[in-house]
């Protein structure tokens, strides 16, 4: 059965709606292994002095495009989606509880073509090459690249050529992943 990831919302905004609903909310990020190029991490959140939800996630090395260069970005921001999915911000419809950065690992695991894409969402190409200039200039890249359009994403890279400093495309502290 086929599912299209523009149906699932991205660690990022969820992350976004938590902490401007709870300002001083903390997110703590856990590195519980790393062994032969296998991650896991463990995230918390807290809320007035109590962990209110965790998540974990695992990622390995090379699986898929993004493990090549970002498993362990890759693998937090995973951890605090799950974390996030378990304190409630997953959505109204429990089927849509995975991330889209979840939904994405699903389709890298499976490899099956019958999962559909937007195509009006950034290529992975685009991307990587914002992650690429970004990291050559010693710049992290958006917070928010996952949900970037391609006209998005072609902006940014032009802003980046120019050498121009992007506006911050998103304001809560989070992995690029």
């Amino acid at each position: 059965m086929a599912f299209n990831l523009d149906d699932y919302e991205p660690v990022a905004s969820r992350l976004d709606r938590f902490l401007k609903a709870h300002p001083d909310a903390r997110v703590i990020t856990d590195l519980v292994h790393y062994l032969s190029d296998v991650a896991v991490f463990k995230a918390e959140l807290w809320l007035d002095g109590e962990i209110i939800a965790t998540g974990w996630a695992e990622e390995i090395r090379g699986q898929g495009n993004v493990n090549k260069t970002s498993h362990l970005e890759n693998c937090e921001t995973g951890a605090v989606g799950r974390a996030l999915a378990n304190a409630g911000l997953s959505g109204s419809d429990f089927n849509k509880r995975p991330s889209r950065e979840e939904m994405g690992k699903v389709q890298r695991m499976q490899g099956e073509t019958t999962i559909t894409e937007n195509s009006n969402m950034a290529t992975e190409k685009q991307q990587n090459m914002i992650r690429a200039v970004c990291k050559s200039m010693g710049k992290i890249p958006p917070h928010n690249l996952q949900s970037f359009t391609k006209t998005d994403a072609s902006k940014y890279i032009d802003s980046l050529k120019n050498g121009e400093q992007p506006a911050p495309t998103y304001d809560t502290p989070e992995e690029p992943f």
